[in-house]
């Protein structure tokens, strides 16, 4: 088992020598499609978060009925919080929000003078924002309260946001991954034409498939590990370059964190060694399903 896995380490080791352009174009070629990915990725998380923390500050206001007493108002709030698809709410009586409109509005108070025409008003962040629209319909109903407020303008603006980053990042990221496949592919390919009377030679003195594919499958596997970790040492100082910039110039903060970081620096060296050997097994199983092909001449 040992010295099987010598010959297979060694080969690979020996065809990367002997071929040392192809194997930095293709390494090369791996980095520019996982740095593009990452960037793209990056912008997509992150903007999709920027969405996400959006959808979560939408509430909808209830505004109560002015007849209704304190302890009747805090009943009602009672039951609000109560509801399953209602995740919180908060009361906003009618002094708040007088005390509110005089501090932001003080000219107000020489025409309106003492009296105080807000309700008492219920703000409510549902679980969900697609379960909005029942929750609202439903509470237009109750006799305590005289209106519902929305913006069911912002409310649909955040939804296909969100759905249009999502499918943005799905379209970009699955063309990346076929040109990556395309590069290691081909590359492997050339590698067996390079080689294809030794290939031969080893097929015709009893080696099994499984000999003559390892080497080449770790050479793709290689291929891909190198191009991640250059797309990492390119992404993670320009990265870390627009969290500052983002922050100074516009006052916002991308994620940074140290667990989101490794966890993206993992699925981009997964991604680039699973992509290594994709490519490496679409060229050798054209191989060795069709020995005598065009690509080896043999």
């Amino acid at each position: 088992m040992i010295s099987r896995l010598e010959f297979f380490i060694s080969e690979t080791i020996m065809s990367i020598r002997r071929h040392p352009a192809m194997a930095f174009a293709a390494a090369i070629c791996v980095a520019a499609a996982l740095f593009v990915a990452g960037m793209v990725g990056l912008v997509v998380i992150n903007a999709s978060s920027a969405v996400d923390n959006a959808i979560n500050r939408v509430r909808f206001s209830v505004y109560c009925k002015t007849t209704l007493k304190d302890d009747e108002v805090q009943k009602l709030l009672l039951y609000i919080r109560s509801m399953n698809k209602v995740e919180s709410a908060v009361l906003v009586t009618k002094a708040e929000a007088w005390d509110k409109e005089m501090k932001d509005h003080p000219d107000w108070k020489a025409s309106l003078g003492d009296d105080n025409p807000y309700p008492d008003r219920i703000d409510v962040k549902p679980k969900l924002l697609t379960q909005m629209p029942a929750l609202e319909k439903e509470m237009k109903g109750w006799p305590q309260v005289s209106s519902v407020g929305n913006d069911s303008e912002l409310e649909n603006v955040l939804v296909k946001a969100r759905d249009f980053v999502s499918r943005i990042g799905l379209i970009i990221g699955f063309i990346l991954v076929i040109l990556s496949l395309v590069i290691i592919h081909h590359t492997i390919e050339l590698t067996l034409y390079a080689r294809r009377k030794e290939i031969n030679i080893m097929s015709l003195v009893g080696a099994t498939p499984t000999t003559v594919a390892m080497p080449f499958l770790l050479e793709g596997m290689i291929y891909g590990l190198l191009g991640a970790l250059i797309a990492l040492g390119m992404l993670s100082p320009m990265y870390g370059f627009l969290v500052k910039t983002v922050k100074l110039n516009l006052n916002a903060n991308l994620l940074s964190n140290s667990a989101f970081l490794v966890q993206g620096a993992t699925v981009i060296i997964i991604a680039g060694v699973c992509l290594g050997l994709i490519g490496s097994l679409l060229s050798i199983g054209k191989f060795l399903r069709n020995p005598r092909s065009r690509i080896t001449n043999s």
